[in-house]
C-alpha cells in the first residue's frame, strides 16, 4: 500500500516528507512525458476520442493532482518551500511545452475535422474547441524563430514574477508595528487586542503586534482612535514591496507589464489585456471599458458625496487636514450615537462550529447534498477537517476545510484548491473531485471558540461557493470539469454568489447562535448593523473598481510614458476616493498582479454583478428554497466549462444580466 493514501485514497499528510513529496511530482512528471510521446507515436495513424484525449486528460489530472495536493505544506518551512519550488517550475514546463507540441495539436486538430470528431456529443466536441483554443493561445503554430522569442518572455517573465513574491513576502514580513503602550490601542475590539498580544509572545516582544494583513488593516483604521497608530498601519500596507529599496518591486512591475506586452503581441494579441481576456467570460477589451467605464460614472460621485461630509466631522475630531488614514474612521465616527449591536458584539454569535453547519446545512437545502465528516483525515493541520461528498447516494469527492489561521499559514491565505477534477476515464471509471477550502479566520483565545466577524463569514462563505462549484460540476473529463477554464471573472461568480447569503439579516440570524448562551441575534438590530457595513462595503468596491483601473491601464498599455504613480494617482480619482498622501505604492505590494489575476482583477466587480442578479431568485423564492438550488444547479454549477458562463447566467434567470440589484447593494442606484 502506497504510505502517502490513507484509508479514502487520500493523501496522508502526516507521513509526508518533502522528499516523498518531491519524488512523487516527479515520478508523475517522467508519467507525463512519457504519456506524451506515446500517446503522439500510437495516435499517428488515427486520432481517437478514447486514444488521444482522454489519454492526455488522464496525464493531465494525475500531473495536476500529484503537485497541488501537496500546496498545502509549501510554507511550512524553508525546505518545503524549495522543494514545491523546483517542482512548480518542472511541473509548469510539462503543461507550456504541452501547448507548444505541434505534432500533439495536429492530432486534435484532425479528430475535430475528422468524420468521427464531427459526430462527437456537444460536451466533446466543446472540450476539443476549448484544447484547440488554448493551443493557439500557447503559440503552437507561431514560426520556430518567433517561438524561441515567446520562450525567452516566458523565462524571463517566470524570474520577475518569483522577484516580484521574493520582494512581497520580505517586505510584509518587516512591516508588522510594535505597540508597546496599550493606550494607543484604545477603540480597537477586544479581540483584536488579545490576538495582537499573541502575536507579539509569539515574536518574543513585550506589548503588541500588529501584522501587515488586510484584516488589521481595515480594523485599526476603522476603530483605533490614535491618530499616529492609523497612520503607522496605513504607511505599513500600502508600502509593501516598496518598504526596502533593495527589495523595491516598482521595477519588477514595469518589467513584467512590458513583457507581458511583448508575448502577447508575439501570440497575435494587441496587448495582454486583449491576450488574458481572450480566456475569460466577459469578452472584448471595448466589453471590459464599458463595463469599468459605467461603474466609475455610477460610483465617483457617490463616494466623492460621502467623503464631503467628513470636514465638520474631522474638526470635531481637532483634524486639521484629513488624510486617507482618517476617512474611515471619520466614517465610524460620524455614525454615532448607541447602537443595538456592534460588528464585535456580532461576532461572538458566530463561533467557526456553527457556521461550518450553517453552510453544510446549506449545501444540503439547496442541492440535496451530504457533507460526511472523515474521522482522522491525517490532514495537514490538526484543525483541517475533510467530508466525503454526497449526492444521491453517490459518492462526489472530497473537500478539505482548513478554515484557520494557524502555524504555517500566512495571513489573507484565503483560496479554494482544486487538486482533481471529476471525470470518467477511457476504462469507464469515475474519478471524483477532491477540493481544499482555506481561510484566514483566527484562532480563539482564552476559552473561546474561534468568532467570525463579517469579513469572515464572506471570505467563509465565498470559498465555499468555489468549492461546491468545482465539486458539483458533471462534465465528464478533466478539461471541462476544471472551471478555471471560465476565466476567473466566470470563477469568481459562485464564490461572490454565496456571499449574497450573509448580507442578509433574516439568514444570518436564522444561523447565529452565541457561543456562551446559545441564544440568537435579534434581526432587527442585525439588520441595522449590515445597513452600516453596507456603506463600509460600498467604499471597498471603489477601492476594488480603482485597483481594477490600476490594473487594466498597466496591462493594456505599459509603454505610454506615464510612471506607475501617475497611474495610480489616475485609478484612484477616478474610483472617487480620497486623495492620496504622495508615499502609497499599492502596485508594489499588488500580489494578484503575479497570482493569475493580471488583466483579471476586475473579475471581483463583474462577479459580483453577476451574484447579485443570481441571487434575485432566492430573494423571491426563498434563500433555502430547493427548486431555485436545484435549477442553480442544473443551470450553472453543473455545465463547468461545456458553454460560455453568460449562457448559465441566462438559463438560470430567462434573461441575461441585469447589475441594477449590484448597484442598489453598492449605494449605487
Amino acid at each position: 500500500m502506497n504510505v502517502l493514501l490513507n484509508s479514502q485514497q487520500l493523501l496522508n499528510y502526516e507521513q509526508t516528507t518533502p522528499e516523498l513529496a518531491l519524488a512523487a511530482i516527479q515520478a508523475s512528471v517522467a508519467r507525463y512525458q512519457q504519456g506524451i510521446e506515446r500517446v503522439i507515436k500510437h495516435q499517428a495513424d488515427l486520432p481517437t476520442w478514447d486514444d488521444l484525449v482522454l489519454a492526455v486528460d488522464e496525464l493531465d489530472a494525475d500531473l495536476q493532482g500529484a503537485f497541488y495536493a501537496f500546496l498545502p505544506m509549501a510554507d511550512r518551512d524553508q525546505q518545503w518551500q524549495d522543494v514545491m519550488g523546483q517542482a512548480f517550475g518542472e511541473v509548469e514546463a510539462c503543461f507550456t511545452d504541452k501547448f507548444k507540441n505541434l505534432e500533439l495539436y495536429t492530432l486534435y486538430k484532425r479528430l475535430t475535422d475528422s468524420a468521427i470528431g464531427q459526430n462527437l456529443d456537444t460536451q466533446k466536441k466543446a472540450t476539443l474547441t476549448l484544447i484547440l483554443k488554448e493551443y493557439h493561445r500557447g503559440g503552437v503554430l507561431l514560426s520556430s524563430e518567433v517561438r524561441v522569442q515567446v520562450q525567452a518572455l516566458e523565462a524571463q517573465l517566470q524570474a520577475l514574477i518569483g522577484q516580484f513574491q521574493y520582494n512581497f513576502t520580505d517586505s510584509v514580513s518587516s512591516l508588522s508595528v510594535h505597540v508597546e503602550d496599550k493606550g494607543r490601542l484604545t477603540g480597537l475590539p477586544d479581540y483584536l487586542v488579545t490576538q495582537l498580544e499573541d502575536n507579539a509572545k509569539a515574536a518574543t516582544l513585550a506589548g503588541w503586534l500588529i501584522t501587515c494583513d488586510l484584516a488589521n488593516f481595515t480594523t485599526v483604521l476603522k476603530y483605533a482612535e490614535d491618530r499616529s497608530l492609523r497612520e503607522d498601519i496605513y504607511r505599513a500596507y500600502l508600502t509593501r514591496g516598496a518598504s526596502d529599496p533593495k527589495t523595491d518591486n516598482g521595477a519588477v512591475i514595469q518589467k513584467i507589464a512590458e513583457a507581458r506586452s511583448d508575448r502577447a503581441r508575439l501570440l497575435g494579441f494587441d496587448s495582454h489585456m486583449a491576450f488574458s481576456l481572450a480566456s475569460k467570460s466577459i469578452g472584448t477589451v471595448a466589453d471590459l471599458q464599458t463595463f469599468l467605464g459605467g461603474l466609475e460614472q455610477r460610483i465617483k460621485p457617490v463616494i466623492e458625496a460621502s467623503n464631503s461630509r467628513l470636514h465638520s466631522l474631522a474638526a470635531e475630531q481637532g483634524i486639521d487636514q484629513i488624510m486617507p488614514w482618517d476617512v474611515e474612521y471619520l466614517h465610524e465616527v460620524g455614525r454615532g450615537g448607541e447602537r443595538a449591536l456592534t460588528e464585535s458584539q456580532m461576532q461572538e454569535y458566530f463561533p467557526l462550529e456553527t457556521v461550518v453547519a450553517a453552510l453544510i446545512d446549506l449545501a444540503r437545502h439547496l442541492f440535496g447534498v451530504q457533507l460526511k465528516k472523515i474521522d482522522d483525515p491525517k490532514a495537514w493541520h490538526p484543525s483541517v477537517s475533510a467530508f466525503e461528498v454526497i449526492q444521491d447516494h453517490a459518492s462526489l469527492g472530497y473537500l478539505y476545510l482548513d478554515a484557520l489561521l494557524h502555524e504555517y499559514k500566512q495571513p489573507d491565505t484565503v483560496q479554494t484548491l482544486a487538486y482533481r477534477h471529476r471525470r470518467t476515464d477511457a476504462e469507464g471509471r469515475y474519478h471524483g473531485a477532491v477540493v481544499a477550502m482555506i481561510s484566514d479566520v483566527r484562532m480563539g483565545t482564552d476559552g473561546v471558540p474561534p468568532l467570525l466577524d463579517h469579513l469572515a463569514l464572506r471570505k467563509l462563505f465565498h470559498e465555499f461557493g468555489h468549492a461546491l462549484h468545482s465539486l458539483l460540476v458533471r462534465t465528464s473529463n478533466h478539461v471541462l470539469s476544471d472551471i478555471r477554464r471560465l476565466g476567473n471573472d466566470g470563477v469568481e461568480a459562485a464564490g461572490k454568489l454565496f456571499e449574497c447569503w450573509v448580507w442578509d439579516a433574516d439568514y444570518l440570524a436564522s444561523i447565529s447562535a452565541h457561543h456562551q448562551s446559545g441564544q440568537r441575534l435579534e434581526v432587527a438590530a442585525l439588520r441595522s448593523l449590515l445597513v452600516q457595513l453596507r456603506a463600509d462595503h460600498s467604499r471597498a468596491c471603489a477601492r476594488t473598481l480603482s485597483l481594477s483601473l490600476l490594473d487594466f491601464d498597466l496591462h493594456l498599455t505599459p509603454r505610454d510614458g506615464r510612471s506607475l504613480d501617475d497611474r495610480v494617482r489616475d485609478a484612484n480619482n477616478r474610483a472617487g476616493r480620497w486623495p492620496l498622501a504622495g508615499f502609497e505604492k499599492p502596485l508594489h505590494g499588488f500580489d494578484y498582479l503575479v497570482a493569475g489575476y493580471d488583466a483579471g482583477f476586475y473579475a471581483y466587480l463583474w462577479a459580483d454583478a453577476h451574484a447579485w442578479d443570481l441571487f434575485t431568485r432566492f430573494e423571491s423564492a426563498g434563500l433555502l428554497d430547493a427548486a431555485a438550488g436545484r435549477s442553480l444547479l442544473e443551470t450553472f454549477f453543473e455545465p463547468a466549462a461545456s458553454r460560455p458562463f453568460a449562457q448559465s447566467h441566462e438559463a438560470f434567470l430567462g434573461r441575461p444580466l441585469d447589475n441594477s440589484r449590484f448597484l442598489k447593494h453598492n449605494g449605487l442606484l
